[in-house]
């Protein structure tokens, strides 16, 4: 055994104990607060943005990548973006625009929902969760996440029964999640699919869609149960939309074309002018049913004939493109309208406006749009701090990989604990070896020793029994003297040799004894 590797190995051990250590004393104790917010005083607490770091109210100055689109219905005016770096508002028709991101932790805002009822209330769909604004998006106050039951914080698609705003639906990774108090509480009432899309009939509040890569699922009980409508039926879908005229009219885009279905989407009709075609959004115009916009890649379609015949409007790649000849990857992701004719198309490299139905477009430049946020006017609950802090999200990426690199040194710990173990008590074993080997050597060595000292004396006893023998022999049996003598000599040189072989042989078991 390499002792040398035995030391090292104790001392990695230790170190690697000591670092694990902390990092689970952190989430420990985050943990705790957590799961006892009242008794510590931490539930209405509130933090100061100062003492937060800069990623909470930083402004990034990019290209905006439009993910959602909301418009409050009625206004005509009021229009809200949701992008990768935040959320935008416009509230004269896209004229003018402004970021509002005050509270909001994650600017990454993959859906917006705008309560039907109270159009000051605005939902953000996030990679951490929904973040509820009860002023318009001036300021987010609430925060929806593993917390309120939301186990799968990746949130797609969000939407909200027409006739209670109470009633909120989200399509997870993790499948359909419904609040039945605006948020507050959540349970997951669909699992097992990674949903993309969440839709209400346009015609039937009862009737509820949920759509991802692996098929559609449908509800006839606003939400409470759910069965599978199609599997692999349709290629992934990307998009779904339906007519309030008929509840069970259903257009659907998947990454091979656009698809039809009369009858709830038990059966399903290619539509032959996007054959093979991806298409990323569709957009009905609630004031015109016949009126279907498509969007496919960087190109805009149209249809005044509700999908029978469709006429291309816009290469939205050639507008960014330009006569530089550059080549940028640009597709559409989302389609809205206000009331008349204006038109907005949201793509990856930004958005865009116009004001007669698609013919002429204008780009809108969000890069001033922004709402640059002071630390002393930012300021975040407490129980949400600890929970990004618990999570691994306050201190970013670089935590997320000490956490791995912990759960490594809990494993290693583990393997070198065990290596331990078996080398101390290998070492342990190797000395009870040779104290029990010298043990036995030496009481085997004693009782030889006793062995040859009887031998001795009895040989010793023979002799002087002999001795006395020819004394009286040659007292009694003077006649046969010589022959006695003869004999007793024979005996005597015999018992002599034994003796001197007897002799060495105590010699050198003594010797052996001493080594």
């Amino acid at each position: 055994m390499n002792i040398r590797f035995f030391k090292n190995t104790r001392i990695i051990h230790k170190w690697i104990g000591i670092l694990s250590a902390v990092f689970v004393l952190i989430l420990s104790i985050s943990g705790f607060l957590l799961m006892h917010p009242e008794e510590f005083g931490i539930e209405q607490a509130q933090i100061s943005g100062k003492y937060l770091p800069a990623k909470y109210f930083q402004v990034h100055q990019a290209r905006r990548r439009i993910q959602s689109l909301a418009t409050v219905s009625g206004s005509g005016q009021i229009l809200y973006a949701g992008t990768d770096i935040g959320v935008y508002r416009s509230q004269d028709g896209g004229k003018s625009w402004l970021q509002t991101n005050q509270g909001l932790f994650d600017h990454n805002i993959l859906s917006l929902l705008i309560d039907p009822k109270e159009p000051n209330t605005i939902y953000a769909g996030t990679h951490r969760g929904v973040f509820k604004s009860e002023d318009a998006g001036d300021t987010w106050s609430d925060w929806f996440d593993e917390t309120s039951g939301l186990t799968h914080t990746k949130i797609h698609d969000l939407a909200v029964h027409p006739d209670n705003p109470q009633g909120l639906f989200a399509a997870t990774d993790g499948g359909v999640f419904q609040s039945l108090d605006a948020g507050e509480n959540w349970q997951s009432v669909s699992s097992g699919q990674s949903l993309q899309i969440v839709e209400f009939s346009a015609s039937n509040p009862d009737i509820l869609y949920a759509s991802g890569k692996t098929g559609t699922i449908r509800s006839n009980n606003s939400g409470r149960d759910w069965s599978l409508v199609w599997g692999n039926a349709l290629p992934a879908i990307t998009t779904l939309a339906s007519l309030n005229t008929d509840p069970e009219f259903l257009y659907s885009g998947t990454l091979t074309g656009l698809y039809k279905s009369f009858n709830g989407g038990r059966n399903w009709i290619p539509d032959p002018a996007f054959k093979k075609t991806s298409i990323n959004a569709i957009f009905v115009n609630p004031s015109n049913l016949s009126q279907i916009y498509i969007g496919s890649g960087a190109n805009l379609y149209s249809s005044d004939d509700g999908g029978d015949s469709w006429k291309h409007l816009s290469s939205f790649a050639q507008k960014i493109n330009g006569d530089s000849g550059t080549s940028i990857d640009i597709s559409i992701t989302r389609i809205t309208g206000l009331i008349g004719k204006s038109l907005y198309v949201g793509t990856t490299s930004g958005l865009y406006f116009s004001e007669d139905a698609g013919n002429n477009w204008e780009t809108i430049d969000l890069s001033g749009a922004v709402n640059q946020l002071s630390p002393d006017e930012m300021k975040m609950d407490v129980v949400k701090l600890v929970t990004e802090i618990h999570t691994g999200r306050f201190f970013g990426s670089y935590f997320y990989m000490l956490i791995d690199l912990a759960t490594l040194g809990l494993v290693f710990l583990s393997i070198s604990g065990i290596l331990i173990a078996y080398y101390r008590a290998k070492i342990k074993n190797r000395k009870k070896i040779v104290g029990d080997f010298a043990t036995d050597r030496a009481i085997e060595l004693t009782e030889t020793t006793d062995e040859l000292s009887t031998e001795s004396q009895e040989i010793h006893d023979m002799i002087e029994h002999i001795t006395e023998h020819i004394e009286k022999c040659q007292l009694v049996y003077m006649d046969q003297e010589k022959k006695e003598i003869e004999e007793i000599s024979r005996h005597l040189n015999t018992l002599d040799k034994k003796m001197h072989r007897l002799m060495e042989n105590l010699g050198e078991l003594e010797k052996a004894s001493e080594d």
